[in-house]
């Protein structure tokens, strides 16, 4: 199993201010979600970060559950619609 490391100037910049963790926010890994979570909770600062941060994780999570379960039920290759013709 690869480990995921988390890249610090992502997390270093999504912790700067509340805009910039918007400006970031799609680009972060679930790791590095977690990693500004911990960082930020840590320090008991702001809250408004942390529900952001939180929703991410789950949205994160929520996409990752659905892919396996695609896998699972549908088997590795994306479903395609077929054109009955």
């Amino acid at each position: 199993m690869i480990a995921i490391v988390p890249r610090k100037w992502y997390i270093d910049q999504a912790l700067t201010s509340f805009r910039r963790l918007n400006e970031v926010l799609d680009d972060l890994t679930e790791a590095e979600v977690l990693a500004c979570l911990d960082l930020e909770a840590a320090t008991q600062r702001r809250r408004s970060v942390i529900d952001r941060l939180i929703s991410k994780a789950i949205r994160l999570r929520e996409i990752d559950y659905n892919r396996q379960l695609k896998e699972k039920f549908y088997g590795t290759s994306p479903v395609q619609n077929h054109d009955p013709r």
